[in-house]
């Protein structure tokens, strides 16, 4: 083998291991892309699941979520400030769940299935009363989208969250 049939053999095989350690590259990215997908999923469900305890642990507030959503104007000033603080809480969580979904950081499926929350939550007449009230204090890509979501949905009666025997909300 000549010297100079050498050298092209040697650079060829050089190549073929750089784009080799690419393919390697490429496929341990994309595994650790994966990987961090679901564990921001996982995180940012589970804080949503945990503020969503709050509803279920006390009755109280309960309540005050079932009449907020049909008219958050009705509610008392302490009652007011708590619907408020548990709708800022998980519209936060949403809006950063939107960010995610965006950048492809979380779960297609899972934001779906949020997504389908924040529609028909939007459609609550005392939760559009409140985001009203209190849309400025999110990201204008998040007001823009939840705005769109109001634009396309009807509110829903409010005979839907009226329920006469439960004597906890009376």
């Amino acid at each position: 083998m000549k010297k100079i049939d050498l050298g092209y053999t040697i650079q060829l095989l050089a190549n073929a291991a750089v784009v080799v350690s690419i393919i390697v590259l490429a496929i341990q990215v994309r595994q650790g892309n994966v990987a961090q997908r679901e564990s921001t999923t996982q995180s940012v469900v589970s804080n949503y699941i945990a503020s969503l305890e709050r509803l279920t642990d006390n009755a109280e507030v309960a309540c005050i979520y079932v009449r907020g959503a049909q008219n958050y104007g009705s509610l008392s000033g302490s009652e007011r400030l708590r619907f408020s603080a548990f709708y800022m809480s998980t519209y936060y969580q949403l809006q950063e769940m939107h960010r995610l979904a965006g950048q492809a950081a979380i779960d297609a499926d899972t934001w779906s299935g949020f997504n389908s929350l924040l529609y028909e939550t939007t459609t609550y007449p005392g939760v559009r009363e409140w985001w009203t009230q209190r849309r400025d204090w999110f990201s204008a890509s998040f007001q823009a989208y939840i705005d769109d979501l109001m634009r396309v949905s009807s509110p829903v009666d409010t005979y839907l969250f009226r329920d006469d025997a439960d004597s906890a909300c009376v």
